[in-house]
Formats: structure tokens, sequence, C-alpha cells
């Protein structure tokens, strides 16, 4: 099994499995949605939508892209083999568990679920420190983050403590965004120097600054301190230096490129998503729109994005969209206008809106699960 080419590099299996769980939790968050049919769980239905698009879905890419990053960032092989498979073993065992209330103590099922992180943490954080890559350890603080995070929301599950999901879940989004900031400052300006003809993207060392800083005060104002002065002032700075940002990114022709244009929206959505919340604290608009902007927008979109570009990159062929991954980019994100737009100019239509727009999802994500295993299972294409 370890020589098997899906054990042989962190997004593999990940990436995998991660788009498979995409349409399986929102095709279960739709019935329950539509039909009110929820099969038991240790979490709460609302609680397991959330904690599982989360912990589940993102957190199984950000494993896929920083095992491969990290591996070469530091020029050392990370989890692989054996490793690896116990890794993504776990990772499936966290989101079958839940499942299984009825038969595995509510103790185990939290224990399964946390002990992911800091297992993938450590075969993280070894090559970095080995190699002192130490600008890389702000991603092994995220995780620390999320892991803590994780751990206050099991604990709430269990009833050992009462926690505010609410405030709960906007720090773990807000944490993702921070690794979204992060990443995105490195990959998306290099992609599209690379993926377009004569592209220069321009970055601004100051803005970028102000751009990941902004994000990261967000994580801790949004749950903490959200509609003060300073949540309000910290949000207009975050959305003025990542609009900045995004603007020097842009080059002409982006929108040839679907590889390229994926990734420019789904930083957009980002935009969009602070914008919101900014009208959300005066009322002009639903809390659930910025929310969803944030998540299905823009961790929805630059994920699909960087799941397609990765594994075509890192599997030796051509890094170039053909008319279908293309059209999954394209439902995907006419999934999330349904979501978040179209609300806001026909409020009444709310369930239909979400209808529509997770059935886009689960076909926009079905498309990649149906497209990308093959690929994710064979040899690289130039071995």
């Amino acid at each position: 099994m370890h020589s098997h080419p899906l054990w042989s590099i962190g997004f593999r299996p990940f990436f995998l499995l991660s788009g498979i769980a995409s349409v399986l939790l929102i095709f279960i968050w739709g019935g329950l949605f539509q039909h009110g049919i929820f099969p038991h769980n240790y979490y709460p239905p609302i609680n397991w939508h959330g904690h599982e698009m989360l912990f589940g879905y993102t957190v199984g890419v950000l494993s896929g892209f920083l095992l491969t990053s990290v591996g070469n960032w530091t020029g050392k092989i990370t989890a692989h083999g054996y490793t690896l498979a116990g890794l993504a073993l776990l990772w499936l065992l966290g989101r079958l568990a839940p499942f299984a209330g009825n038969l595995v103590p509510a103790p185990l099922i939290a224990f399964i679920d946390l002990a992911f992180l800091p297992c993938l943490t450590v075969y993280l954080t070894i090559p970095i420190w080995q190699q002192r890559k130490y600008r890389n350890l702000s991603f092994i603080a995220l995780l620390l983050c999320l892991f803590v995070a994780n751990l206050f929301f099991h604990l709430d599950a269990m009833g050992i403590t009462d926690v505010d999901t609410s405030k709960l879940f906007s720090f773990i989004i807000y944490i993702i965004l921070a690794f979204v900031s992060l990443i995105a400052g490195r990959v998306i300006p290099f992609f599209t120097q690379r993926g377009l003809t004569g592209a220069m993207p321009v970055t601004w060392p100051l803005i970028e600054k102000i751009s990941v800083l902004s994000i990261f005060g967000l994580m801790i104002l949004k749950p903490l301190y959200f509609g003060s002065t300073i949540f309000i002032i910290c949000s207009i700075i975050a959305l003025l230096a990542n609009t900045v940002r995004l603007t020097g990114w842009y080059c002409k022709g982006i929108h040839k490129v679907p590889l390229l244009w994926v990734l420019h929206l789904g930083y957009l959505w980002m935009i969009v998503g602070i914008s919101l919340e900014i009208l959300s604290v005066f009322d002009i608009v639903p809390p659930q729109l910025a929310l969803h902007a944030l998540t299905a927008g823009c961790i929805g979109t630059l994920t699909l994005g960087m799941m397609s570009r990765v594994a075509l990159g890192h599997t030796g062929r051509p890094i170039k969209a053909n008319k279908i991954i293309a059209f999954s980019f394209i439902l995907l994100n006419i999934a999330v206008c349904f979501r978040v737009i179209a609300p806001l100019f026909s409020p009444i239509n709310y369930i239909h809106w979400v209808t529509t727009s997770s059935g886009l999802w689960v076909l926009a994500f079905l498309i990649f699960a149906l497209y990308f295993t093959p690929i994710l299972l064979k040899k690289r294409a130039d071995e």
C-alpha cells in the first residue's frame, strides 16, 4: 500500500477525500434544510454543518496543501506512505464517528476528531524547524488556534462548558481567512505571472502587511467585539487594503485563464464578505449573507481552484483547466450568488435560494470528484 501513488504526497488523499466530503456534507445538509431529515448525530444539526464544512472539508484541503507545500518549501518529505494513510484515516474517522453517537462514547468521538490537528502539526513542524524556515511557523500557530477552537467546540458539545458557538464559528472562520491571506499572498501573484504570458502582478510590501494583519485583527475582534468602533475601523482597513492588494495582482487577460480567475474571484468574495459584515453591523443586510460570502464564496471558491491547480501541476499534467473544470468553477460561483446575492433582492424566496445554491454546490464538487479521482489515484503523467 505504501508505494501506491495515493500515499506518495499529501494533496492526493486529502484532496480526494475533501472533494467527496464536500458533496456529501452539502447533500446531507440539503436534506435537512428541505425535508427535516437528519441522521442521529453527536452534534446538533446546525453545529454539525458548520463544524464539518470547516474542520472536515476546509481543514482537509488545508492539510493536503500544507503537507505538499511544506515539503516544497523545506526540501524535506512530510507525511507519506503509511504515515500519510494514517493521517487520512484519522481525518476520515473524525467525519464518521459523530454518526455513531449511539455506539461510541462522546469523549471518544471528541478524542478522535481532536487528535488530527496535533498529528498534522507535528509532521509539518519538524521539517520547518529542521530547515529553519521560521517564517512558516505562522501556519503552525494558526493550526494550534484551530485546535483550541475545536477543543472548545467539543467541550460545548459534551456539555462540559457553555460556549457561544456563533462567536466560536466567527473565530474559526477568521483563522481560516488568515490562512487564506497568507497563502494567497504567496501563490496568486506567482501563479498569475506563471500562468499568463507577459503578466506582471504588483505587490506593495506595506499593503501586503496591512492586508494580512487586518485579517488577523478581525480574527480577534469579530468574536469578541463585533459591532464595536474598533471592529468597524479594522474591517474598513481590511476592506481597503485587500482591495488594493487584489487590484495589484490583477493583470489584463486573467479572465481567459480559469485557473487564475477562479483564485482572483475567490479572493474577491472575501472582500465582498467583509463589506457585507460592515453593512450587517448597521442591520442593512442579514449577517448570514456575509457569513456565506466568506465561507462558500471565498473559502469554497479558493479551495476548489487551488485543489484543481495543485492536482494538475503536481501530477505532471498541463496546468490548464479544460471546459469541464472551468464549468465547475462557474457553477460554484453561481451557487454563491444564489446564496449571498439573490436574497438581497428577494428575501421572501430565501429557502428557494438556499436550496438552489446547495444543488449547484453539490454539482460543482461532484464534477471535481469525478474528474480528479482517477488523476489523484494514478502515477504522474510524466513518469
